[in-house]
């Protein structure tokens, strides 16, 4: 019921990037269970039952929220026919223009992507119509009847041929760029890049620096920055600058930041 903080700090980073994008502001969908606006963009409340909390030892079940949040809108007949929506993570950040044009989602329901190194589907930033209705609902009910997480979830209905191929169509790298096999994904994705997805500072044994390093800074194998000046210039209005070193903890990052 309330951002964490550093949630604050990044929901405000992500209105101010897609309204520096030229997004109107009735036209970005945030929904919360609490009360929130910033620069004219209200949150759409929904209900705590979506929060998706059970777990184990080897998934953690929340990222799947989202999921449930939009099954949670369509049983309200929230979405409109002939209208494009973009589900994206928070810490999945738009870096330039997107078309429907470009996406070529006209004769199917759903634009996804693998994580490009592994076909496994990310459904941290993906594209929908009004008619994947059947498809996002299935998703959902998945997810709580097997308690899969979305990724799991979403694999099984296609790999047991419940969604369709012709339902959906993949999509290049370039709208879902992630913080592993940088290498590889960055020879296989349409530039320049249009979504980058990573969570800021992190770090762990698979990846060769923080995140925030790697993405801004181009301490990655291919040696460049994968974001923008632009989108680089947001982040650190926002306080987002890589400290020194590789092995800063979480809370040692947070305290550069200023979430007021």
């Amino acid at each position: 019921r309330k951002f964490n903080k550093e949630k604050k700090v990044l929901i405000k980073l992500q209105l101010d990037n897609c309204l520096d994008l030229g997004w109107k502001a009735e036209d970005i969908i945030l929904a919360t269970n609490f009360p929130y606006e910033y620069r004219g963009v209200k949150s759409y409340p929904v209900g705590d039952e979506n929060y998706c909390g059970f777990d184990d030892r080897r998934y953690a079940y929340k990222v799947s929220t989202h999921i449930l949040t939009i099954g949670y809108l369509f049983d309200r007949n929230f979405f409109k026919k002939d209208i494009l929506y973009w589900y994206h993570d928070i810490d999945a950040y738009q870096d330039q223009p997107v078309t429907e044009k470009e996406l070529g989602l006209e004769n199917v329901d759903l634009g996804l992507t693998d994580y490009g190194w592994s076909p496994k589907w990310n459904l941290g930033s993906f594209f929908f119509k009004e008619s994947a209705k059947d498809v996002l609902l299935l998703l959902r009910d998945t997810i709580i009847d097997k308690k899969l997480p979305d990724e799991r979830s979403m694999r099984w209905l296609v790999n047991t041929g419940q969604v369709k191929k012709e339902r959906y169509k993949k999509l290049n790298i370039t709208y879902n760029f992630g913080m592993r096999h940088i290498e590889y994904n960055w020879k296989i994705a349409d530039k320049p890049l249009k979504v980058v997805h990573f969570h800021p500072c992190y770090k762990d044994d698979d990846i060769q620096d923080t995140t925030l390093n790697m993405f801004m800074y181009g301490k990655n194998p291919i040696g460049k920055p994968l974001m923008s000046e632009r989108l680089i210039k947001l982040f650190h209005a926002h306080g987002y600058k890589a400290p020194v070193g590789t092995t800063c903890s979480y809370s040692e990052f947070m305290d550069h930041i200023s979430y007021d």
